[in-house]
């Protein structure tokens, strides 16, 4: 890729350098330490009174290059907003190649050309959420409630769950009812999967016809 002649290269900073430098920040922790210092330093805007910015030539080629795309509305862009293909590094750990389709709540399907494996590695698994996913979340002490309309309540660990009922583990196709929505003509609204939104993993745990036996629903 060639630079434009009449787009002048902007000079490295140094406090754009201690930003890069200081691997322990994430862009997500950036904008939230210091968002319009952060903005300011990464594509040159300053806010407006009405919070928004003017996106420079050099800031605008800045942000398309690390989001990969044109950013057509980026003068509407409020100050220390953080396009979700910039989020990646954060809320994509763990995953293997997966294309971010929104980061709040987290959704990233696999490209086509990564789910060749009879069983779909968990790093390559699909990301579906409606919500935001509960933060802090401890296996030793999360516990099932089984109330309602049942003969005997039940509140279980996970440990509870191991040892009493047969714990199995079955290879299961998993897809989500959007898959493909990206194709639909007239367009539908959400999330726009292409081909990814769909794995074949093994899934471990026990049966829900077990518990509700002995919970002996009503």
């Amino acid at each position: 890729m060639t630079a434009r002649n009449d787009v002048p290269r902007q000079q490295p900073r140094e406090d754009i350098m201690a930003f890069d430098d200081d691997k322990k920040h994430s862009v997500h922790a950036l904008f939230s330490e210091d968002a319009e210092k952060a903005d300011n330093q990464f594509f040159g805007r300053v806010a407006n009174a009405d919070r928004r910015g003017f996106l420079k030539k050099t800031g605008l080629a800045t942000m398309a290059a690390m989001v990969g795309t044109s950013i057509p509305f980026h003068r509407n862009m409020p100050i220390g907003f953080v396009p979700a293909a910039m989020a990646s590094e954060d809320v994509l750990v763990g995953k293997d190649g997966l294309t971010l389709l929104n980061d709040r709540p987290v959704n990233a399907e696999t490209p086509p050309e990564l789910l060749d494996d009879a069983i779909t590695p968990t790093s390559r698994h699909f990301i579906r959420n409606n919500g935001i996913p509960p933060e802090d979340v401890d296996a030793a002490t999360w516990t099932l409630t089984i109330d309602g309309f049942v003969d005997a309540p039940m509140e279980l660990t996970i440990a509870d769950l191991k040892a009493q009922f047969e714990v199995v583990t079955m290879a299961l196709t998993l897809e989500c009812g959007g898959n493909g929505r990206g194709f639909f003509n007239p367009p539908a609204k959400g999330n726009q999967w292409t081909y990814g939104a769909v794995a074949c993993s093994e899934w471990t745990g026990v049966r829900l016809k077990n518990l509700l036996e002995k919970a002996s629903v009503q």
